[in-house]
């Protein structure tokens, strides 16, 4: 069986072609669970900056696709001021020529994100779509935590003159937004994970049929179980989170201010994938007023796999804040290792775990119950272990590497004998 994937990263490829990157780890994870399994010849194509030609690489058949920029410099930087839509009609003949070239059984897209999903209207080839997050649902609650009036007053002028302001970033969204919508319409199968992308796609993709496939996470995180005893004298919280509006950074400063101010536990709160130039950091520093320091918050930057693994193994309680999300791939790790979770009820957490049994959920943006629930989780060890153990047993099963790889070739298998 043939089967021709798009994706957002580079994969497996990342090592041949030298890149060092922390995005897509799960792809890569199911790749290999994918060959392991055998009978799959997998081709994976993807967009480079540079031009490249394919090549092979452990088993996979890789085709980077070189994203063209057009016209000069001043050209694109007034295409983006006036916010035109990417090329698409320029892009789909390299992705016409890839699918020609393959002659796979299956199409694959991983993700709504880029344009690959605008092949539908060109081929009778059966083609898959996985849902990896959604940019309409997620546009809608972009604002949620910092208002786009504040975002502009505490915004820098170098963010605004390199078009990378919240309202600009926004616009960006929506306009692939439409893009998606018109994707969706035309989708015939849908994979997702969680009651969140079920319930979106029944509306944005009426005339699909949906399949469930789980992802495989990162080796290191099915290794390394969370172990501790005791809490640490300090409470350690940790949160992976990224330089977007919607991921709720602001919720941690609030209930930092409101546990600090308390005073009931000492606490220190790691952030991974922020530092001190991130633009929502100095967003929220200015809005909220807020002393990083005093606040016991600690920004740490980029880490990698085994270094948040690490993070992890050490931390008492791995909170999740965005207020919008699918099935983050951070909060899924932190409960496979098995660790005391705090999560924001948004999107596709409660397909995660059950509140009051894996962990804790709360209402997103809210930092009164979020802080309670930290006092709750800090004062209830032996409870707060027990949830973490109960979250590890379920995780390990719902990302259990030979089931996800059988469940997926087992989709792939009925939608090509279904295809008509």
């Amino acid at each position: 069986m043939k089967i021709l994937w798009f994706t957002n990263t580079p994969c497996s490829a990342t090592e041949k072609m030298g890149l060092e990157s922390h995005r897509g780890g799960w792809l890569t994870s199911l790749e290999n669970a994918v060959h392991n399994r055998g009978g799959v010849e997998l081709h994976i194509a993807f967009y480079t900056g540079q031009p490249m030609a394919p090549f092979t690489y452990n088993k996979t058949n890789y085709y980077p696709l070189h994203r063209k920029n057009t016209g000069s410099k001043s050209a694109r930087y007034f295409n983006k001021l006036l916010n035109k839509p990417a090329n698409d009609e320029q892009e789909l003949p390299q992705l016409l020529q890839v699918m020609q070239t393959v002659q796979p059984d299956l199409i694959h897209i991983h993700g709504t994100e880029e344009n690959f999903g605008l092949l539908q209207y060109h081929t009778n080839i059966p083609v898959v779509i996985s849902i990896q997050g959604a940019l309409l649902p997620y546009s809608e609650k972009y604002f949620a935590g910092i208002p786009l009036d504040v975002a502009k007053r505490y915004e820098g002028i170098k963010e605004k003159i390199k078009l990378r302001s919240a309202g600009r970033q926004y616009k960006d969204m929506r306009t692939r937004a439409a893009r998606e919508q018109k994707i969706l319409r035309h989708a015939r199968h849908i994979i997702g994970r969680t009651d969140w992308d079920r319930r979106i796609t029944r509306v944005l993709a009426p005339q699909s049929a949906y399949y469930k496939n789980n992802e495989i996470l990162r080796d290191t995180f099915y290794k390394k179980a969370w172990t501790k005893n005791q809490f640490s004298e300090t409470l350690k919280i940790v949160t992976i989170s990224s330089d977007s509006l919607y991921k709720g950074f602001e919720t941690i400063v609030n209930t930092a201010r409101l546990l600090t101010e308390a005073g009931g536990i000492n606490f220190e709160w790691q952030v991974v994938g922020l530092n001190a130039q991130s633009i929502i950091v100095k967003t929220a520093g200015q809005w909220l007023k807020a002393d990083y320091p005093k606040l016991h918050l600690h920004l740490l930057g980029s880490k990698g796999e085994k270094e948040i693994a690490q993070l992890l193994a050490e931390a008492d309680v791995y909170c999740q804040v965005s207020h919008i999300e699918n099935s983050p791939n951070s909060l899924c790790e932190a409960l496979l290792m098995g660790m005391p979770v705090v999560a924001s009820y948004a999107g596709g957490t409660a397909s995660l775990l059950e509140n009051g049994k894996e962990g804790l959920l709360v209402q997103d943006g809210d930092p009164y119950s979020l802080a309670g629930a930290i006092t709750e989780v800090a004062g209830t060890f032996h409870q707060s272990k027990q949830y973490g153990e109960q979250a590890r047993r379920r995780s390990l099963d719902r990302h259990d590497p030979g089931n996800i790889t059988n469940d997926l070739v087992s989709i792939y298998h009925e939608i090509i004998r279904n295809h008509q």
